[in-house]
């Protein structure tokens, strides 16, 4: 007998992590199991409902801001590629991490933000190519600077996201 285990990052019903590469009878077969389970995850109240929330205001921003000049001001047309890997990190992001507020900058790339009160903020602009730039206020200390999102959150993320709640 075999027991299935994945690891259950956040889940995006919109954005598949789990993509079906496998060509066997095994392979599709495991593909709807872990389908079936994260269609579970989805529906949890306590998982899926913050889950959704932010995938919501996601999409929301996706549709208010995907012409030019969405803010009046110039501003570029939100950048898909960024709003995929968006969807990508939250898929990552650990459920026992607070959401964060999510916004779209200038320049077109999506932006999320934790924030406890004015002297302890996280900020993270998702670019197009897996590059993760971002800015944090811990008090009297800053961190600032650029990560690449590759099979992983980078371990500096992730703790900058937890400075904002200590």
């Amino acid at each position: 007998m075999s027991t299935l285990c994945i690891p259950m990052p956040y889940y995006n019903p919109n954005y598949n992590l789990y993509s079906n590469r496998g060509l066997s009878d095994d392979a599709n077969t495991l593909y709807r199991q872990i389908a079936a389970i994260e269609e579970d995850f989805n529906k949890s109240i306590v998982l899926g409902e913050k889950n959704a929330k932010i995938t919501q205001a996601l999409m929301n921003i996706f549709e208010e801001c995907a012409h030019p000049d969405w803010d009046g001001y110039g501003a570029k047309p939100i950048d898909k590629e960024s709003y995929y890997e968006s969807l990508r990190f939250l898929q990552y992001l650990p459920n026992s991490i607070p959401g964060p507020e999510v916004t779209i900058e200038p320049d077109g790339e999506i932006a999320f933000e934790w924030f406890n009160d004015k002297r302890r903020v996280f900020s993270i602009s998702i670019g197009s190519n897996g590059e993760l730039t971002y800015a944090g206020l811990f008090g009297y200390n800053k961190a600032y600077g650029t990560e690449f999102f590759g099979d992983e959150l980078p371990k500096t993320i992730l703790e900058n996201i937890q400075r904002v709640f200590e």
